[in-house]
């Protein structure tokens, strides 16, 4: 099937008819796709087969993809248990093509306990995530004349982001460059320094810096401090973590300082299992979904799994409609997120998209008796970034480590000047304060204190030691 009709394709009034169309063309696809999805997981997919089989259907009760909701939700949980039985078996379908049946890719997933989980792509699927990536990397405006550099770690396992940053600049013909960063591997020296980067950014003007949002930052501070040229760099793709607008500000304040005329940061959203993020096409105007018709997504109430309207937020759960190798059915992805089918007003695009910062729905915790929203508090404190916190992390503990019957505390670890630490201690609280009632206590770090961010793959900007 060829790619849907883009809005500059479309022939048609995006009031009247453009939009409707699309929409109605989106819908055909994925019921099409939906009805071959399930055929297939019937024949040849361990997990999916033994659900239908307990809840008395077959393929043929799945004509549209209403029909999703025959279906009972699945959790990361029950695909960490046994990932191998949500994998294609393809001595199961001897007809696929030898695309469709080949392993092309195995990229890894974590949850809670922080073990890998494989995520299979067949060659089949390998052409999907390129597809979506080109579209992605479009949205956001990357094309044939940007040097992408890709600031995602070469680390332990295979991970997505890697993949997002190579593909994407690939697809829509782009230079691309790959920092190779990450922690060192004996035997194979093929991992640069942060600063070996940083001289690749700077010699070979880079005007796309992607990586993960706090690895980013940390390498736009470094380059400051070395007084590097970053006059280059014109996006940010602010990828794997949230992205407040204080740190897009300061992250685009510290580029423009080093000679940038202009910076845009983009913070996409996206996991493993979605095979690439939505992506900005302009700051805080919604992430576009790049690729929809290879998903079916259901935004609904947390408690009845009813579905919630457009512009609410609600749980996430998706479906795979054209996939081969690992394939979830009604997958909750455990976040909070709000969807418009709206016409983006800023680029005009029909794909829908997601509105808002998405949050974890099981990230909301009580700290002496007090909801705590980590992703409010985190989003507040960022706005100390210009302010001379230079990195900063809360950390969730008891009184006595040992004692789970001992007061909880909240304490803010925050790196930055010595200087500075008298009139930062105040502007923590009181951010703290304003945002949970709990007065916290201050842990403070040289400037430099937050070193692990170079060596890992996503920093912990929040951590629970009560349950982690």
């Amino acid at each position: 099937m060829s790619a849907l009709t883009k809005p500059e394709q479309a022939g048609a009034d995006p009031v009247t008819g453009g939009a409707a169309a699309y929409r109605a063309q989106l819908r055909n696809r994925q019921d099409a796709y939906l009805r071959r999805m399930m055929s297939l997981c019937a024949q040849a997919h361990p997990h999916a087969r033994q659900v239908l089989r307990q809840q008395g259907l077959s393929p043929d009760d799945f004509r549209t993809v209403d029909d999703i909701t025959k279906l009972p939700p699945m959790t990361k949980q029950d695909y960490m248990r046994d990932p191998e039985r949500y994998r294609l078996d393809p001595n199961r379908a001897a007809e696929l093509s030898l695309e469709e049946r080949t392993l092309a890719d195995i990229v890894y997933t974590s949850g809670s306990s922080g073990e890998p989980t494989p995520f299979y792509d067949t060659v089949h699927d390998r052409y999907a995530r390129i597809d979506l990536m080109a579209r992605a990397t479009r949205i956001a405006g990357i094309g044939p004349d940007d040097t992408v550099m890709n600031l995602f770690p070469l680390s332990a396992v295979p991970h997505q982001g890697f993949l997002s940053a190579t593909w994407g600049p690939m697809a829509v013909g782009a230079k691309l460059l790959s920092a190779l960063t990450g922690r060192a591997y004996r035997g194979f020296p093929v991992h640069r320094r942060m600063d070996e980067a940083i001289d690749l950014i700077e010699r070979e003007r880079a005007t796309v810096l992607w990586g993960i949002t706090s690895y980013v930052r940390r390498v736009i501070l470094r380059a400051e401090t070395l007084g590097r040229d970053l006059s280059a760099a014109r996006l940010v793709m602010a990828m794997g973590e949230p992205c407040p607008t204080a740190m897009r500000d300061d992250m685009r304040a510290r580029l423009m300082a080093m000679g940038s005329p202009q910076v845009t940061v983009n913070n996409g959203y996206g996991m493993t299992e979605l095979m690439g993020p939505a992506t900005e096409c302009r700051e805080n105007g919604g992430a576009h979904l790049p690729a929809p018709e290879q998903f079916h997504f259901e935004i609904v109430d947390p408690d009845t799994y009813a579905p919630v309207p457009d512009g609410e937020r609600g749980l996430l759960l998706f479906t795979h409609l054209n996939r081969r190798g690992t394939v979830l059915l009604r997958y909750v992805a455990g976040d909070a997120v709000a969807r418009t089918h709206e016409q983006c007003p800023h680029c005009g695009r029909y794909e829908p998209r997601f509105l808002g910062s998405p949050f974890r729905v099981d990230g909301l915790t009580k700290v002496k008796g007090t909801l705590v929203n980590p992703a409010l508090l985190l989003e507040r404190l960022s706005g100390l970034l210009s302010r001379g916190v230079r990195e900063y992390q809360v950390v969730i503990t008891r009184e006595s480590p040992d004692d789970p019957l001992s007061a909880d505390v909240l304490r803010v670890r925050a790196a930055c000047a010595e200087s500075q630490r008298s009139r930062l201690g105040q502007e923590i609280a009181a951010a703290v304060v304003a945002e949970t009632e709990i007065r916290p206590e201050i842990e403070f770090l040289p400037a430099d204190g937050f070193g692990e961010i170079a060596g890992g793959y996503k920093f912990k900007r929040f951590v629970d030691e009560r349950t982690d």
